[in-house]
């Protein structure tokens, strides 16, 4: 496998995105550089951090560099994949176009529909089983793209 630079980036904090980092770090053997952001910065906590303790993965929980910062140190990628809910109110569409404003013209942008950790609704229950489905999405979905760059 060639050694390919992958950025990861969701709305928000980057719970999504860190998930797909640390996966994509787990599968790759250190055969693809990943990154993750945010679209903005802040901890992340919460539903994220309990569904990977539950898989054996520690999160870190400092705020990730987002986008922007990340394109002002001149920091390049061959992919950035964007994780979004194309079915929530986030603004996918504004998000898809800020980062391929930001990294179109050097990567390839690749998006995938996740749902948000903070769309979940019903008891602590429910958001949990929730969280797991939205884990194991991105683990699948990680594998997969690892699988298609080996080919």
């Amino acid at each position: 496998m060639a050694r390919f630079k992958v950025l990861f980036v969701c709305t928000f904090f980057g719970g999504r995105a860190r998930i797909a980092e640390l996966y994509a770090e787990k599968f790759c053997l250190g055969q693809v550089e990943v990154s993750s952001s945010g679209f903005e910065s802040g901890p992340i906590r919460g539903l994220p951090l309990a569904v990977m303790e539950e898989a054996g993965v520690n999160i870190p929980t400092d705020p990730l560099a987002t986008i922007f910062e990340r394109y002002a140190n001149g920091e390049t990628y061959d992919y950035v994949i964007t994780l979004c809910d194309e079915a929530s109110d986030e603004q996918c569409a504004v998000f898809r176009d800020s980062v391929d404003m930001v990294y179109g013209a050097s990567a390839e942008i690749l998006t995938w529909s996740v749902p948000d950790f903070l769309a979940l609704t019903g008891v602590p229950a429910e958001k949990l089983e929730g969280a797991r489905e939205i884990r194991d999405l991105i683990k699948e979905k990680v594998a997969m793209f690892l699988s298609e760059l080996a080919k």
